[in-house]
């Protein structure tokens, strides 16, 4: 199996393959809710869906075999995965999130005649709402916020009952496409972070081979060399604050700057999802 980060197993039905792009997908955190996890997935008949659980001892584990349970009663077969996550860290969350999105490449936004993966944002923890709106915002997806007009809960121990939760509507949430930086940009950020966060200008000219010669044949100057690093490292520098340049010249250093190094979980090279992490159920 592929698929992000997560626990093995190999019971859940077959479903449509991974990317295939009219496949109708949902992501949905798993708290101390059931309706409001499955009634969405049920009435869009979906196809797959990614049940993000907490990566540790989970409280609301009683909950997510109640919805794992629902979703497998349904009148077609349902993908079921869960996906262990950091869900009191929004990177790390976002970078889950990323990884889901990878698998089924759903990353393009301006990609046609591509069914955008639907994120529950009103289940599990705010740290995994908040991942979950940015992650629509960067990777064309399309969050919904369902409402309830009751909840219950038991004290300090929430237990399952047969009704949990009675869900009024499922709401569309308006979100606003985020800039990511270009390709050429990030690949500057990629190559600070190979080397440990910090490189000599005339290293970093090398390691993005700007040194190289044109097109013509003919191998750039050392100004033009320079000249060609300033054009990525200005916006870098000054419109994004992902890298900071100390003293000029050829021995001058470029730094990654903590804010380069979140900038890499959000746009940085994706991994590859591996087999040992993923909960086929």
């Amino acid at each position: 199996m592929t698929g992000p980060r997560g626990r093995a197993s190999s019971t859940s039905p077959a479903g449509p393959r991974l990317g295939d792009p009219h496949s109708r997908i949902h992501l949905a955190p798993v708290g101390f809710e059931v309706e409001r996890v499955v009634e969405p997935v049920l009435a869009d008949r979906a196809d797959r869906v990614y049940l993000i659980t907490r990566d540790g001892d989970d409280a609301a584990a009683g909950f997510l075999a109640e919805v794992e349970r629902r979703l497998h009663a349904a009148r077609w077969p349902v993908d079921v995965r869960l996906v262990p996550t950091p869900i009191w860290d929004v990177f790390g969350a976002l970078a889950v999130y990323r990884q889901v999105f990878a698998s089924e490449r759903r990353g393009n936004r301006n990609a046609a005649d591509v069914v955008p993966i639907r994120v529950n944002v009103s289940t599990g923890t705010k740290i995994t709402a908040i991942a979950g709106t940015l992650a629509c915002m960067l990777w064309r997806g399309e969050p919904y916020y369902v409402q309830v007009s009751r909840a219950w809960y038991s004290g300090l121990t929430p237990k399952v009952r047969p009704v949990n939760d009675v869900v009024r509507s499922v709401d569309p949430v308006a979100v606003y496409e985020l800039r990511a930086p270009t390709p050429e940009l990030v690949e500057v950020l990629e190559a600070l972070d190979r080397a440990g966060g910090t490189l000599r200008k005339r290293d970093l000219i090398r390691a993005l081979g700007l040194d190289r010669p044109t097109e013509h044949g003919a191998a750039p100057t050392a100004q033009a060399q320079h000249s060609r690093l300033r054009i990525r490292l200005g916006p870098l520098e000054t419109k994004w604050g992902f890298v900071a340049a100390e003293s000029t010249g050829g021995r001058g250093r470029v730094r990654l700057t903590p804010q380069g190094r979140l900038a890499l979980t959000l746009f940085g090279s994706v991994e590859a999802p591996t087999n040992s992490h993923i909960s086929h159920n």
